[in-house]
């Protein structure tokens, strides 16, 4: 089971802008004023992206660990631009909402559709998280002696089985020997 963890109370450093780098930084590299990226890494993209919001929660993905989960917010968001040779290419902005390790590239148009059915989640939601809690009055945790005995017949049931098919197996292969 997964741990539902809020990031560190700590606040880390925001990345400095383009307008904070000032308009040289600006003219050479085409930036808005907001961008964060640090176009002189050897890695940075070519597009230009804002600093993301992102919730205090963490990735609550079953499918990774409590420590790579800790490692991303459950949701972020941010503004990106992509005018790499805008007279050949043209200009596009986009909104990349992040879900763990997974990124939807939307439009305006297409975040703001987003935006509202998500709000219009949060009520369902609510409800479901009143019914869960409700529901969850009446759990319990079961008997770890009756757990060790079932695992245990469980695992005697899978090496007779196992037994079994090798059996049966070394049969078919002793028959088509001859």
């Amino acid at each position: 089971m997964h741990r539902i963890s809020q990031a560190s109370t700590a606040t880390p450093a925001l990345p400095l802008t383009a307008d904070q780098r000032g308009p040289e930084w600006m003219a050479r590299w085409g930036c808005l004023p907001w961008c964060v990226n640090d176009h002189t890494d050897a890695f940075s993209p070519d597009w230009h992206t804002s600093a993301p919001v992102e919730t205090a929660m963490r990735n609550i993905d079953a499918a990774h660990t409590d420590h790579e989960n800790a490692q991303l917010p459950w949701l972020a968001a941010k503004t990106v631009v992509v005018n790499d040779k805008p007279h050949a290419y043209g200009r596009e902005t986009r909104v990349w909402l992040d879900y763990g390790t997974s990124t939807g590239e939307l439009s305006p148009a297409e975040a703001r559709v987003a935006l509202d059915a998500l709000r219009r989640f949060t009520a369902d939601f609510e409800k479901v998280v009143e019914h869960a809690e409700r529901t969850a009055e009446d759990d319990f945790e079961g008997d770890p002696e009756i757990a060790r005995l079932d695992r245990e017949a469980e695992d005697r049931r899978i090496v007779t089985r196992t037994a079994e098919l090798k059996a049966e197996a070394d049969a078919l292969l002793a028959g088509g020997a001859e």
